[in-house]
């Protein structure tokens, strides 16, 4: 059930259940002997981008990053029209776009050092930069992703289908920059982040994951299951606060669905260290794009070229390929532009915050990351719509975090979130995310809850090869169980976004702190 239209919606189709293979390209990569380049007074540009030379290191005289870049606008609602590359040579900054062709360029009179997330004016396009690009082999890898783009716009073009080659293993990858899909509606512009305070108090909690009884405070607290009458809603210092508790179990995506199936025909012809394929595992469900980031891995380096040719090319990996994403995308469109809220994020991995930084970054979503209790302080404060973006490694230094809506993107982090909260300030949602549909997370959440005993990671991928395990194998007993359709009244109450598809099932519960 729809309320309304969501400013979510997208032009948008999700990804096939079956993964994409590497395609052949129709177009050959320039030769290493073409005399002309993106930029030069020399040659003719329809050549287009020339691989690098022998020898030749475009970093001996130049510091080149990683933009993200867009025309300037009088509008109130802006989009960065894409990525590209920002050369800085002696005096001269120029701005290339995604196939290394010259957008703009301007003279710096002024020595400036240029670092990530600086913005500034490039003539007449807006810049923000990401990561510097520092050897010599992320440059020829980045090259060669500018002349696989070039060809796929020439293919384009000439009515041919995508056909980019994907990136080599060892290219640099920046994970917080996700495909982008064209929005549709207004949306209300919002102000950068003002400067950061000073720390607040926290409270002590006791964080063991208890299944159907409330958690154990400080003696300052106790919890009730009771709900609230309208006096005390009007009065809360005299009835405490409400923490609503969601746990969100979320269909996989097609293209995890597709690398479980994989892995779990792989482990049964190929030896695997249980721990690399719990770590996979965990990569898959936060996002597939991540799994760029195991190539370090050498112990995981055969399995990692074997799947590779299976997935999408790196880039093409998107909002919807993953569910807990596709959660986290719709959430802030709900709550944050929408409704004019604020929303935090809580993850064990920085990589996943780089996800929601990216999107926020693509959409001109005002965020910080929380670490430090000065920024707390600060977040605590404002009260225009943004997102917090809070690291589980950062806690006990960081937390009585106020915050009316937190989704905790790794299910093992839900512990952590009584230490981060001020559950004694405010009245609290906190979104679970689980990747279930019978799959290997969803059996970790319930290994942690103590209804699963054994920790057998392989067996659960193979039993899910197999379709051999249920979605929904053990209740809740203590928690209300919602399953679809979800209600207007469950969906209004809870903040859940009435767009997510993945939605499977969720279990909820609410408890009041009550001052003694």
């Amino acid at each position: 059930m729809r309320r309304s239209k969501a400013p979510s919606m997208r032009q948008a189709v999700k990804r096939e259940a079956d993964p994409v293979e590497d395609p052949q390209s129709s177009c050959s990569w320039p030769s290493i002997s073409l005399p002309s380049e993106w930029g030069s007074s020399k040659g003719s540009e329809s050549l287009g981008p020339r691989e690098l030379k022998a020898g030749e290191n475009p970093l001996k005289e130049s510091r080149i990053f990683h933009v993200l870049w867009r025309n300037q606008t009088t509008r109130k609602h802006k989009t960065w029209t894409g990525n590209g590359t920002l050369v800085v040579t002696g005096s001269i900054v120029t701005l290339k776009d995604d196939t290394g062709e010259v957008v703009d360029t301007m003279t710096v009179f002024k020595q400036r050092d240029f670092k990530e997330n600086d913005q500034l004016q490039v003539g007449t396009r807006d810049v923000e930069i990401q990561e510097e690009i520092k050897t010599l082999e992320e440059c020829v890898t980045q090259r060669k992703l500018e002349i696989a783009t070039w060809c796929q716009k020439i293919d384009a073009l000439n009515g041919h289908s995508d056909t980019s080659p994907p990136p080599a293993p060892s290219a640099p990858f920046r994970s917080h920059v996700l495909k982008k899909i064209k929005r549709e509606g207004n949306f209300m512009g919002v102000e950068n982040p003002s400067t950061w305070g000073s720390p607040e108090s926290s409270i002590q909690m006791d964080t063991s994951p208890h299944v159907g009884t409330a958690p154990c405070l400080s003696n300052e607290l106790e919890w009730g299951i009771n709900r609230k009458t309208s006096a005390e809603k009007e009065n809360p210092a005299t009835s405490g606060f409400t923490r609503a508790e969601y746990l969100c179990f979320l269909a996989p995506a097609a293209l995890q669905e597709s690398i479980f199936l994989f892995l779990a025909e792989y482990i049964k012809k190929s030896r695997v260290d249980p721990s690399f394929i719990d770590e996979m595992v965990q990569v898959v469900c936060d996002h597939p794009v991540l799994l760029k980031t195991l190539f370090k891995n050498t112990d995981s380096m055969e399995l990692m070229q074997v799947l590779e040719p299976k997935l999408p090319p790196w880039p093409e990996m998107g909002l919807y390929d993953s569910a807990k994403f596709e959660f986290v995308h719709a959430m802030l469109d709900n709550l944050v532009l929408e409704r004019k809220e604020k929303c935090c994020i809580l993850a064990n991995s920085q990589d996943c915050l780089r996800l929601v930084i990216g999107y926020c970054q693509s959409y001109d979503i005002d965020h910080a990351q929380l670490d430090s209790p000065q920024k707390i302080s600060v977040f605590n404060s404002t009260e225009k719509p943004m997102v917090g973006l809070a690291l589980t490694s950062n806690l006990p230094e960081i937390n009585s975090l106020r915050c009316k809506h937190l989704i905790i993107y790794n299910h093992n982090a839900r512990e952590e979130a009584t230490q981060l909260l001020a559950l004694e300030e405010t009245d609290t949602k906190e979104y679970t995310l689980i990747t279930s549909g019978g799959g290997p997370e969803e059996l970790q959440f319930y290994r942690r809850l103590g209804l699963i005993t054994d920790n057998d990671s392989l067996g659960d991928l193979q039993n899910y090869g197999g379709k051999l395990m249920p979605s929904t194998i053990y209740e809740l007993a203590t928690w209300n169980k919602i399953e679809p359709p979800f209600s207007n009244n469950f969906l209004e109450e809870s903040s859940i976004s009435d767009s997510l598809d993945c939605l499977q099932l969720v279990y909820s519960r609410k408890m009041i702190a009550k001052l003694k």
